[in-house]
């Protein structure tokens, strides 16, 4: 019993210590040690994982690299049922050209007819217009029976019309067209300013090189230069005297990735002086142009 409690003691130490326990059999005093039946063997304790054995195991798979597709380069192809890229940049145009026409609206029994050609520059955030168009007015029945009357109208005859204008970007996206097979496009919802300049042909004869650069910043038209334009009128017709006035209004502007574009826009008539008679009037046009 003795020998027993003295092995069972020298065994105590190697549990103790934190290490693996291992079977030891009970060795009487006095023995042999080679009779002594064999221990059990430790078992391998497994090595922390080097940092050679991180990175192998964290390293990226080349073998899909050439399948792979940048997340900016998917944002750019066409959305919904389009099948290619369509997002156009018009800022990084160098200049826009093409051909426009309207139907202005005033307030008279006149027809008003609008067409000439335009060209677009960007600048940064902005475009800038400038535009040369010609009029073509027409009177119609109820024009032709006032004019039997006293009673005059305000009106504006044939004419050149000279603007200058700013487009101001609010909105612009990407939209698909209906029908289906018409390809998506850079949709772009602007404000617009322009300044109107209006020319009579034939209004300036018979005035001095004075007279006529005080009649080009004049902002109403002489009583010459009314005379001089007054076979031009229409039946029934009192000329307006403003020479210029400007105009707000919306327009968009849908650009194909070819760089065509199409830019309808609706425009309202603000005037800059007392003297004329024609306070609001409504103008819708539309532009068809490339950009370069």
């Amino acid at each position: 019993m003795i020998r027993r409690l003295l092995a069972l003691l020298l065994a105590w130490p190697l549990t103790a210590s934190g290490q693996p326990e291992v079977d030891v059999a009970p060795v009487e005093v006095g023995a042999d040690p080679a009779d002594a039946p064999e221990a059990a063997p430790t078992p391998e304790v497994p090595l922390a994982p080097t940092a050679a054995d991180v990175d192998a195991v964290h390293a990226p798979d080349r073998r899909l690299e050439a399948w792979r597709t940048r997340f900016d380069a998917l944002t750019e192809r066409a959305l919904g049922r389009t099948a290619k890229r369509v997002r156009y940049d018009w800022r990084k145009d160098w200049i826009q050209a093409g051909l426009n026409g309207g139907l202005p609206a005033e307030l008279n029994n006149y027809n008003s007819l609008r067409a000439g050609a335009f060209v677009r520059v960007p600048i940064q955030d902005l475009l800038l217009a400038f535009e040369l168009h010609y009029v073509f007015v027409s009177a119609d029945e109820s024009a032709d029976k006032i004019a039997l009357t006293p009673y005059r109208q305000p009106g504006r005859p044939d004419r050149f019309e000279l603007d200058v204008g700013v487009s101001l970007p609010l909105a612009e996206g990407i939209v698909t067209a209906v029908p289906d097979f018409m390809p998506a496009t850079q949709l772009v919802l602007s404000a617009q300013f322009d300044f109107r300049y209006l020319i009579y042909p034939g209004a300036y004869a018979g005035l001095d090189f004075l007279e006529t650069l005080r009649a080009l910043v004049d902002n109403e038209f002489s009583d010459q230069e009314l005379q001089n334009i007054d076979d031009q009128r229409l039946p029934g017709m009192a000329i307006d005297r403003a020479r210029y006035h400007l105009l707000t209004g919306l327009g968009l502007d849908l650009y194909f990735q070819s760089g065509l574009f199409i830019s309808p826009r609706m425009l309202i008539h603000l005037p800059l002086t007392s003297a004329t008679k024609l306070y609001l009037g409504l103008e819708l046009d539309v532009a068809v142009g490339m950009s370069f």
